[in-house]
């Protein structure tokens, strides 16, 4: 699989009920936890001085250390050997 680096893609995909659910027992929206996780992988750091028009924003330094701990973890760094 190749994949091209584009500046902003949109991405459409669907979201399973437990996904849902759970985004719903704590009153999150699903769009609000994969945007936190994406930011805290990316370590995408709004300052108020400069904030994104994007929305993206990481929510600490351990969320950031954490989410790449699970993305290396689970291996997706290696996938393409």
């Amino acid at each position: 699989m190749s994949w091209e680096l584009e500046r902003c893609r949109p991405v459409t995909l669907e979201l399973p009920a437990e996904f849902l659910e759970l985004c719903e027992a704590d009153r999150v929206s699903p769009e609000t936890v994969l945007r936190g996780f994406i930011a805290d992988l990316c370590e995408i750091r709004n300052h108020g001085s400069e904030p994104r028009e994007d929305g993206y924003q990481s929510n600490g330094s351990d969320e950031r250390r954490l989410a790449r701990e699970y993305y290396d973890r689970v291996g997706y760094p290696y996938m393409h050997d």
